[in-house]
């Protein structure tokens, strides 16, 4: 079992292509282990051919899917993005082809193992960092040992986050379809937000890359292929340790002249930070902000308040950067009164975007499973593969929507139903435009001249 296949399965490309980081670092780990390792995705094929002509002339001993996600968790379109069934058939296909073991992975089959790996019919699967569970049970099967079905990465260390294999086919490929190449710097999460599945997947402590090791992937992204934008993947970037600004004194020092944008908490922060993280390469924030109301903050067990929110919009906007702030209606307690109120405190924040949701995607291991169970919604042993959505009983769905869709008409700055925000953003790749996209906002005009690509 020396080959193996590593198959990028994701094919959304909404809000943008996503190089599929997850596959790459498991390559390297492979490739380090001592594996003849090729990657295939699914999204850059050609035709429906493809699949056999590259197991025919790698001929791998194993093959690896990747699962990024299982639906968009929109519940408004999640039935239609929903994944499982493409996933079937393309593990039904390579048992035609493959004498050898399939096995799952990624973040979207460590939510639902069980499930997922029951549905598809695929042999093994592995939970959290595939890097280092996936050679783990390899090794296993080689040495003819038995193995549990999944296996599990749980309490690998740090020295398991290992650099991105920047593949020299896929790497162009995305750069030149406007997307941006993501890399962590960290992973773990030690919030417990109701409904987020990041510390079922990552886990709740802390685990950093060495700066300097990020550092030399930017670097060799930046020289190899002319990359200049990039997203850190971290769950929260701006951890409350603090080690993202020791990250970020690095990556200032390294003068790699490169942008990065990335996923922030809104609490207190300073100008000292924001002036650092801006020599760095800082070019915009995507905020989990989730609520508008305090009321539903606390429910949502959310680390921060609305004052929180404020105070870091407000000196974010004095230093020219670009935020973009996630909310979802409709989570325990949410009445037609907090909405209202979300809504009237989402328009005080200047220079802003806003993409909303409404209702919460139910996962496996969070509090609002759990609370799900309690109320009555879910039993414990009720299947989640299929989207379920938890939607506060206090409001109407039908009144909810229309309510949002008449508060954000008109603003280009305001993006509900989420398909509406895709669209959009489909529009400005076809104009040329790459990376995050909303960025390029006329609200932003000041903050931003990227214009299209050339």
């Amino acid at each position: 079992m020396r080959r193996v296949l590593l198959i990028s399965s994701n094919t959304c490309e909404d809000p943008y292509p996503v190089y599929p980081l997850g596959v790459s670092v498991v390559a390297g780990a492979l490739r380090q282990a001592g594996y003849l390792t090729q990657i295939y995705d699914i999204s850059l094929s050609a035709s429906s051919d493809d699949l056999e002509r590259v197991v025919k002339e790698f001929t791998p001993d194993v093959v690896g899917i990747s699962v990024r996600n299982i639906d968009n968790v929109d519940s408004l379109t999640a039935g239609a993005s929903w994944t499982g069934d493409s996933l079937r058939e393309l593990v039904a296909r390579l048992k035609g082809l493959v004498a050898g073991p399939v096995v799952l992975g990624g973040p979207g089959f460590s939510l639902i193992p069980e499930e997922l790996l029951a549905h598809t019919g695929a042999d093994y699967g592995v939970t959290g960092p595939g890097e280092a569970a996936l050679p783990a049970l390899l090794n296993h099967l080689a040495a003819r040992k038995s193995s549990p079905r999944i296996v599990s990465a749980e309490g690998t260390s740090c020295s398991h986050i290992g650099p991105a294999a920047w593949d020299e086919f896929l790497f162009p490929e995305y750069l030149k379809r406007g997307g941006l190449p993501g890399l962590h710097t960290k992973r773990g999460c030690p919030n417990a937000c109701l409904y987020c599945g990041y510390p079922v997947v990552e886990g709740t402590t802390i685990c950093h890359r060495d700066p300097l090791e990020v550092v030399e992937d930017l670097r060799h992204a930046r020289d190899h292929f002319g990359a200049r934008d990039f997203f850190f993947t971290d769950a929260v970037f701006n951890d409350s340790e603090g080690g993202y600004l020791r990250f970020a004194e690095i990556l200032a020092g390294a003068g790699l002249g490169i942008r990065f944008g990335a996923y922030f908490q809104p609490c207190r922060i300073g100008a000292n930070e924001l002036n650092l993280l801006k020599q760095a390469g800082l070019m915009a924030m995507e905020l989990g902000t989730d609520s508008g109301c305090d009321q539903i903050l606390t429910r949502l067990r959310k680390p921060h308040r609305m004052e929180d929110v404020f105070a870091f919009q407000a000196i974010c906007h004095a230093h020219c950067i670009p935020c973009a702030h996630f909310i979802i209606f409709g989570g325990p307690g949410e009445t037609m009164d907090t909405v209202e109120e979300g809504l009237a405190n989402l328009e005080k924040l200047e220079g802003s975007c806003i993409f909303a949701f409404m209702g919460l995607r139910i996962h496996q291991g969070t509090g609002l499973h759990r609370l799900a169970v309690k109320e009555g919604r879910l039993a414990v042993g009720d299947p989640l593969l299929r989207p379920v959505f938890y939607l506060s009983s206090l409001l109407d769905p039908i009144l909810l929507e229309d309510r949002i869709r008449r508060s954000f008409s008109g603003r280009r700055d305001r993006f509900f139903p989420p398909e509406e925000g895709n669209l959009r953003m489909r529009i400005l790749r076809r104009m040329g435009y790459s990376g995050l996209l909303w960025d390029t906002l006329p609200i932003f005009t000041s903050h931003n001249q990227r214009g299209p690509r050339t």
